[in-house]
């Protein structure tokens, strides 16, 4: 396939210039994030998926708890000033039993509350309304980083700045080190019939018993969020995939997750283990652990199909 004819190559400098013009950050923009202004206490976003014709079908796991993220946080930042930032405390889903082709939409409520945790809550529905998952999450307050100027997300500005598709050739070093990830990501897809958005959380595994799971990833800027951290949904997404890593399953068998995040995961190197508590027939059960730099960043437990 050419390079001008690469569904990927097209998705990822995409997403390089909504980010350039419209803000949010790689990861979001390449699975499609967008939205609207929507009224105070709510939100509704929505999210392509996978780029059409590489790797499975339906939106994964991964993109839509990157979306019901942004949903929830939008919420609840619609009771603040514009670019405020919060960081996901804890992230709660229920995912769909059956894949689910976009776009997806993540409706967000949050209720106006004081003090420096606030909770919201998502329900996901198909193309044609169908609720299809449910998310609750809690959020933090948190001041930017020093010199940082918070810009408003790309469903916060009342006209949206027009924007063009860089070429290849124009691109900087960590966007193109984000478009590199994006077509290995890719490739991977194609050979083994997953999905690109998880297969950009590619992580070398290591030998572990069964039932145990144990890899590593690079932190790169196809994670990152907007001040150069993991992104919340990255996160749930990699606790998830080293959950079902130690299963032995797809990602797809996902049923529901809760994750924790402890701290800020802003390292070189994300590290995943994960046990299986009990494997059923009808349903099993796992915990994965994600840490930084050998620094404990976040806990999961998900279910999944028998």
């Amino acid at each position: 396939m050419s390079d001008t004819n690469d569904p990927v190559l097209k998705r990822a400098l995409l997403a390089v210039g909504r980010t350039r013009a419209l803000g949010l950050h790689f990861y979001g923009n390449f699975v499609g994030i967008g939205g609207a202004p929507g009224s105070v206490g709510t939100s509704r976003l929505t999210i392509d998926g996978e780029p059409p014709g590489v790797g499975a079908e339906g939106v994964s796991a991964v993109a839509l708890a990157t979306v019901a993220d942004l949903a929830i946080g939008s919420a609840i930042r619609s009771h603040l000033e514009i670019g405020a930032r919060m960081a996901t405390a804890t992230l709660s889903i229920q995912h769909p039993t059956v894949p689910v082709a976009g776009p997806v939409a993540g409706l967000g409520e949050a209720e106006e509350s004081a003090g420096e945790q606030r909770s919201g809550r998502c329900v996901l529905l198909a193309a044609d309304g169908t609720p299809v998952g449910y998310a609750h999450g809690w959020f933090a307050g948190l001041p930017p980083p020093p010199g940082w100027v918070q810009r408003p997300l790309p469903w916060e500005w009342d006209a949206q700045p027009t924007f063009e598709v860089p070429e290849r050739s124009a691109l900087d070093e960590q966007e193109t080190a984000a478009l590199t990830s994006a077509l290995a990501a890719g490739g991977r897809a194609r050979a083994r019939g997953t999905s690109i958005s998880e297969e950009l959380l590619h992580f070398r595994w290591q030998p572990a018993a069964e039932g145990h799971a144990a890899g590593e990833l690079t932190n790169g800027p196809e994670l990152a969020n907007r001040v150069g951290h993991i992104q919340g949904g990255a996160l749930y997404g990699a606790a998830a995939i080293v959950a079902a890593q130690a299963l032995g399953v797809p990602l797809t068998r996902l049923v529901d997750g809760h994750y924790q995040f402890l701290r800020i995961a802003d390292g070189a190197l994300l590290q995943g283990e994960a046990s299986v508590l009990r494997r059923g027939r009808l349903a099993s059960f796992v915990e994965a652990r994600l840490s930084v730099d050998g620094k404990a960043v976040g806990y999961g437990l998900f279910s999944f199909r028998g």
